[in-house]
């Protein structure tokens, strides 16, 4: 290997000097006697460690406090003197286990301890098997070597919640026999620093019964540099050479990224760094590989690649901007049918990768780039296969090892006990290292608004403690899921969630065009070897821009569901066709994509089979008016809905067939294709205001989120003009109404009295101006009254037939007090005509009982 004093080295890494290392020295300079005593032969291994300063200095405290007792020709006597048991806090990869064995062995040495065995386990192993198998395995320690050191890793496992009670009676028991066999039983217990905190909580004693904690901290830039040397030196015997040097820019530039990720609970420090080497030395093989392969088919090259080279791609990855356009997974996401706001996304990525290459070929420090993400949208916009694209494209880069998809749901992570939603999330997380983690539906991890739920707070408490979000942690998380309800989660949880996904730039997942439907229907059906005519594909147009109108729209779902319901309907109309008969070729017809697709050109006849007789003939002219313009709007290309109104006002007198005419507004625009479904979804007023602080808002968005994709009928609409709640009500009501996301997709009709509509409409601009189409129903004439009183009495089989006769003196009178009632403010037209039908019915029934009475 290079000298480690070379120039470059020596400027880009500066190794300190241990302190404790030359303290030891001098120690042994001045005590030259104990040079080969077995003991000192300990620390010398300690002091060859990289880095670990404050580990080595607590050493030497320990043997200084020896050598005291010595010097005083003082025996170790008392308990506390005779305790060496210590907690080792840190995180992984910092030479814990290491450490452990020279310790144990070194107090073996000095006499503190009777035998250098050593025992590894767990905190986990021990909470599983209880205290009668802590107490097994120490004494099994104690009678095959009469004791030794228990190593106990990760040892907070054995008072962590939802480790039941056994772990706790597990320590309990080594505390126990730690006291009991001083000088026989030696305990180190290891863990992460603030994992550690509730394991010194579990028993007030354990201060004075574990009398040292030594930490281990994090290795800086230059010791995983140390390390990754003496890595490379080991693994090659001194043959691998670097390109620019040992110490040069691209060992910096790979050792600064690796560094990266320090300070976070999964920073695995030499772990890493053997991390580390293993993708360079794939990274080489695989360029090994392709250079050999090229070198066969070239004539005139016949060299062979230095096998013990270690090239700056090797070190560092491919040049993003050559990576970018070899990556097999950004080409596939490329042809993927829209998705126009994705792509932007990932080209901006590329640009601040290619960006931060720069920067640090210029030996400067790179600008966060967030590998986290999250993904918002609507089911079936190709959220998950964007998310097995994206993590392979981070291969691609050399920025995750691995770059496989793991999808997850919130249930995963979420316990059933205390602790266990923290142990679920931590197990998923070191299972995804180098992985992609995507977690659907992460809103469902909301812990509420005052974060009453302490089992999804701690799933989200451990991503924040687990994750830091930056290059070189070799992870990638995607939350996904509906913006709305992830904004209100990443409002509500800990605030440390923002600073590792960009809630504020996510990658946004559109709903599919009516043409982006087509072209996905069209490559499906050609990957099936399916076909269909032109007019059945028009007619495939209509139901998706219908179906872009509901709530639940699943885009490409809804062509799968298409094609399933296509393929059901072609079987019925093959029904009774032999199957050799058959076509060999199957092409789906208007028919089997939708049985009754000619009922736009239907729909007019509709309209007036539907409302003649119980509205006035200028209301179903001026209805079949906008049948008319939809279906002339469709045949010349335009969209029906930039032509034809979806807010209406229904007004006028009590009883004018205005609440009639609205509930069939559902059939209407279902007939003319504007609609999926006929459903009309009706409320009053009322039903939306709330009767207290808060109620009115969320009352007014559930009505308009059931009628998404319907009609919805608010009937007593003119109650919107009131102040305070109503005020409230008719805010939300413009606000969503005004909402570029919600235009179309919803046809609102309010109906009231004329000149209570008349006021609201002047108390309230803002509904004036989205409601600008208003239908006057006007009082029911004298003609049509006697016409539906008949028709009323009629349906109560009570028979009137001078009604019918308009020669007739009674059909006149009956006209006459018509034309009377008619001037009556308090005239309510069909209203008051059902009650006369019900009258004279009654009347009619009871002279019928009277007869039978009297016979």
């Amino acid at each position: 290997m290079p000298a480690l004093d070379n120039i470059a080295a020596a400027k880009r890494f500066k190794l300190k000097p241990s302190t404790a290392k030359e303290e030891w020295e001098k120690h042994k300079q001045q005590n030259e006697h104990i040079t080969n005593e077995e003991w000192a032969q300990k620390i010398d291994q300690l002091m060859a460690l990289v880095g670990l300063e404050e580990v080595k200095a607590q050493f030497l405290s320990i043997l200084a406090k020896i050598d005291t007792c010595r010097d005083q020709q003082a025996a170790l006597n008392s308990d506390s003197d005779k305790r060496f048991n210590v907690i080792f806090q840190g995180n992984p990869g910092t030479g814990k286990t290491t450490v452990a064995l020279i310790y144990g062995e070194f107090m073996h040495l000095v006499g503190a301890l009777e035998s250098k065995k050593m025992k590894n386990t767990t905190g986990a192993k021990l909470a599983y098997r209880g205290p009668k198998g802590a107490k097994k395995s120490i004494k099994k320690l104690l009678s095959d070597s009469d004791g030794g050191t228990l190593f106990v890793d990760e040892a907070y496992q054995l008072v962590a919640p939802h480790s039941s009670n056994q772990g706790r009676q597990a320590l309990d028991v080594i505390l126990t026999e730690m006291e009991n066999n001083i000088e026989k039983l030696l305990a180190i217990f290891a863990g992460y620093k603030s994992d550690m905190e509730a394991f010194f909580e579990h028993n007030p004693g354990l201060a004075s019964r574990i009398p040292y904690t030594l930490t281990f901290a994090d290795f800086s830039d230059d010791e995983l540099w140390k390390i990754m040397c003496d890595k490379i030196e080991a693994k090659y015997g001194g043959r691998m050479k670097v390109d620019d040097d040992m110490g040069g820019l691209y060992m910096h530039i790979a050792i600064r990224r690796l560094g990266l990720g320090r300070g976070s609970k999964s920073f695995g420090n030499a772990r890493a760094v053997e991390n580390l080497l293993a993708t360079i030395s794939e990274r080489q093989a695989l360029r090994i590989r392709n250079e050999v392969r090229k070198h066969k088919n070239d004539q005139h090259n016949h060299g062979d690649p230095d096998r013990f080279f270690f090239k700056k791609e090797d070190l560092i990855g491919p040049d993003p901007s050559q990576a970018s356009k070899d990556s097999q997974a950004w080409k596939e996401l490329e042809k993927l049918i829209g998705l126009d706001s994705v792509k932007k996304s990932v080209k901006q990525l590329f640009r601040m990768i290619e960006f931060n290459y720069k920067r640090e070929l210029a030996e400067r420090n790179p600008v966060r780039v967030p590998l986290n993400q999250v993904f918002v949208g609507n089911p079936g916009t190709g959220k998950t296969t964007v998310a097995r694209l994206y993590g392979q494209i981070l291969a691609d880069l050399g920025l995750l090892s691995r770059g496989d998809v793991v999808l997850k749901n919130p249930s995963d992570f979420i316990g059933d006990a205390v602790g266990k939603s923290e142990a679920n999330t931590r197990a998923i997380l070191a299972s995804t290292v180098g992985k992609v983690l995507v977690i659907d539906e992460a809103y469902m991890l909301h812990p509420g608004d005052m974060q009453t739920d302490s089992y999804r707070s701690g799933v989200i408490d451990t991503i924040v403690a687990e994750v830091q979000g930056v290059l070189g942690e070799d992870r990638a998380i995607i939350l996904v899921g509906y913006e709305d309800k992830l904004k209100n989660m990443f409002h509500h949880a800990n605030p440390g969630l923002s600073r590792r996904f960009p809630i504020e730039s996510p990658f946004r997942f559109d709903n599919f065009t009516v043409s982006e439907l087509e072209n996905i229907m069209r490559k499906k059906m050609k990957e099936q070897d399916l076909d269909a005519t032109d007019d059945a594909y028009e007619v495939a147009r209509g139901i998706f821009e219908r179906a872009l109108m509901r709530p639940n729209f699943s885009n490409a779902g809804e062509v799968e569901r298409l094609m399933a319901d296509a393929k059901m309907n072609y079987e019925s109309r093959y029904a009774n066709v032999d199957v050799l008969e058959r076509p060999f070729e199957v092409v789906f017809e208007s028919q089997d994509i939708d049985p009754n697709f000619n009922r736009t050109s239907a729909g007019v006849g509709t309209c007036r089979k539907l409302l003649e007789g119980r509205v006035g003939e200028n209301v179903i002219v001026k209805l079949e008016r906008f049948q008319k313009l939809s279906i002339v709007a469709h045949k010349r290309g335009l969209d029906p809905r930039d032509w034809v109104p979806t807010n209406f006002i229904f007004k006028g007198p009590p009883g004018t067939g205005k609440t009639t005419a609205a509930l069939e507004m559902g059939k209407i625009f279902y007939d003319i294709g504007f609609l999926s479904t006929s459903t009309v979804v009706s409320c009053t007023s009322s039903d939306l205001i709330g009767q207290y602080i808060g109620q009115t808002a969320p009352k007014t968005k559930l009505q308009l989120q059931k009628a998404l994709g319907k009609v919805l009928v608010i009937e007593e609409a003119q109650q919107l003009k009131e102040p305070h709640y109503a005020s409230e009500a008719a805010n939300e009501l413009i606000q969503f109404l005004s909402m570029v996301e919600n235009k179309g997709r919803i046809v609102v009709v309010l109906v009231g009295l004329t000149d209570e509509m008349n006021q609201l409409m002047a108390a309230r601009p803002g509904l004036s101006g989205l409601f600008t189409e208003e239908i006057k129903f006007e009082n029911i004439g004298p003609d049509k009254c006697v016409s539906l009183l008949n028709h009323e009495l009629q349906k109560g089989q009570v028979e009137a037939p001078f009604l019918e006769d308009p020669s007739s003196t009674a059909y006149k009178k009956v006209l006459e007090y018509f034309n009377d009632v008619n001037r009556l403010s308090t005239w309510s037209n069909a209203h008051h005509i059902q009650a006369l039908a019900k009258s004279i019915g009654f009347t009619h029934l009871q002279e019928m009982v009277d007869n039978t009475a009297s016979d």
